[in-house]
């Protein structure tokens, strides 16, 4: 009976509770959400002032105004990242090699951030922040390919360790010495079905992989969920094949 419960209550396509350091970047990351939003509020107002004006006190405030927000929002993106980076811990061991390469290319990102904040209270004109600004634009086209591929990571790390879930539930099943003969037609369906699973994950971590062109992020995500949804609706029939033999059991 003991598993039949535990498989009508167990919802592995459902991520789990995160970590207290998860938790603690992810607070973080909206209190910098909120401090960026005000920054740029005033921002907006400094600029405002200074195209009605054009005086030199006005400029200046603008020019005080554009480093704040500039560097808060270096902030929020870096709180971003990094509870990005430690949100992978959380099924790491399923995939331990692909889930490190991205989490010190995430890493990479976080020191980038710091640097820049350095710079960024040293401007004195409107000329060295444009100039920085373009450089901030081409950057953050590498940025969001290393964030939505953190993501893909991610998404698929959950996957993979539902799936192995899944396998062990069967193979528990399995070894039930009162497994009844007809059920052997799931546990010789299971390898097609996996084998769809990976090949879907697999599909998505490809994605993640095209060359960016152009000055604008071309963003693969979306196609990377189109194969995550495939990944989900095979572990889900396999879910509920495996409660219904439970059923049969517990009968």
């Amino acid at each position: 009976m003991w598993l039949l419960f535990f498989l009508f209550f167990v919802k592995p396509i459902h991520a789990q509770e995160q970590t207290d350091l998860y938790s603690q970047y992810r607070t973080d990351y909206l209190y910098q959400q909120s401090q960026y939003q005000k920054n740029y509020l005033d921002y907006l107002n400094k600029k405002d002032v200074y195209i009605q004006y054009r005086t030199i006190s006005s400029e200046k405030d603008k020019i005080v105004a554009t480093k704040n927000v500039l560097y808060s929002r270096n902030l929020m993106l870096k709180s971003y990242l990094m509870a990005l980076r430690v949100g992978l811990d959380k099924y790491k061991s399923i995939n331990p090699n692909d889930t490190e390469k991205s989490q010190i290319e995430i890493k990479k990102w976080e020191d980038w951030t710091d640097e820049q904040n350095l710079i960024i209270p040293n401007f004195n004109n409107t000329s060295d922040i444009q100039n920085w600004a373009k450089t901030f634009q081409s950057r953050y086209i590498e940025i969001q390919k290393v964030i939505y591929s953190g993501l893909t990571q991610a998404n698929i790390n959950l996957r993979l360790y539902n799936l192995n879930e899944i396998k062990l539930l069967a193979d528990t099943i399995k070894s039930d010495q009162s497994n009844p003969d007809p059920t052997n037609d799931w546990f010789a369906s299971y390898p097609v079905k996996s084998d769809l699973i990976l090949k879907s994950l697999q599909n998505a971590s490809t994605l993640r992989n095209q060359n960016q062109r152009g000055r604008t992020f071309s963003n693969f995500y979306p196609e990377v969920k189109v194969e995550i949804n495939k990944a989900d609706g095979y572990l889900k029939n396999l879910l509920t094949d495996l409660k219904s033999i439970a059923i049969k059991l517990n009968q």
